[in-house]
């Protein structure tokens, strides 16, 4: 439930992002400030509660805040320079990466079908990067996968350490926008000009850093402590399907025909292979004897 409530989440991120109408590093700016500035209090908040989980979790922490901030940048470039169609079926190889990474990293055995739903998912993969190829955004595909990855190594990094990381990502953000100050341009009166429906930029992005992604991210980064990151990464589905009907009814952007077969091949796969974890899932639960049976 709380990985299935994260997914869903996360499929309003994209649209959000192009309701804003700003720039790119205007966006990696603002977004990883809001996102940076939600998280840190709830870590306050928890603390007050009584967690006394730190701040940084150590080396798993570090490497989880590195790997956010270049998944950050990635991620709103891939948004900027291809479809979204493009983006979210390309982020749905975040699974069969964290499979690969599992078994390569945890040595966590990975059963045939999910080997075959990787081969398949990347011949998906390779229809959509093809059409990419075509249309002249290859960058935004190549940032797209590099986000996946990026997503892949961070549930295995929380798999296999089992540390809480809401904070490293919030570092990861604050990094982020550090980077988009130092290095690019940013533009501020963009904030305060109108965006999508004539409301202002900062209102879309102000609802996507301070509300929708904070909770995505603390709901999605507590899954692997429970789950496989396999598993976890298979809600990033619900963005694969989700996602390109939002951009579809707001934007009326439509897919290619390679790219829906590409990402009709994702899906498939996909829901295949999750259909089949979780009978192998309900097989292993044994049931309790009431007292007295």
């Amino acid at each position: 439930m709380l990985t299935a409530c994260g997914g869903l989440l996360f499929t309003f991120d994209l649209p959000l992002l192009r309701l804003s109408m700003a720039d790119q590093w205007t966006m990696v700016f603002v977004r990883g400030l809001l996102l940076f500035a939600t998280l840190s209090c709830g870590w306050l908040v928890a603390r007050m509660l009584g967690d006394r989980a730190p701040f940084l979790a150590g080396a798993a922490g570090i490497a989880v805040a590195i790997t956010s901030t270049i998944g950050n940048i990635s991620y709103i470039g891939a948004v900027v320079h291809a479809p979204a169609a493009n983006v979210v079926f390309l982020i749905a190889l975040t699974p069969v990466i964290a499979a690969s990474l599992s078994h390569l990293v945890l040595g966590e055995k990975v059963h045939a079908y999910t080997w075959s739903a990787t081969i398949l998912a990347l011949c998906g993969a390779a229809l959509i990067t093809s059409q990419g190829i075509d249309s002249g955004h290859w960058v935004g595909d190549a940032l797209a996968m590099t986000s996946a990855f990026c997503s892949a190594t961070i549930l295995t990094i929380i798999r296999a350490t089992g540390s809480k990381v809401a904070t490293s990502l919030a570092l990861g953000s604050l990094a982020s926008s550090i980077i988009a100050l130092t290095f690019f341009t940013i533009v501020p009166s963009t904030l305060l000009g109108t965006g999508a429906f004539g409301l202002p930029t900062l209102l879309w992005l102000g609802l996507n850093g301070l509300i929708v992604m904070p909770l995505a991210t603390v709901l999605l980064a507590r899954g692997p402590r429970l789950l496989p990151s396999a598993d976890v990464s298979m809600f990033f589905m619900m963005e694969t399907i989700l996602t390109p009907i939002w951009t579809w009814m707001l934007f009326a952007e439509v897919p290619t025909p390679r790219v829906l077969l590409g990402g009709l091949l994702l899906i498939v796969t996909l829901l295949a292979h999750s259909w089949w974890r979780l009978a192998v899932s309900l097989r292993k639960v044994v049931p309790v004897p009431a007292e007295g049976k």
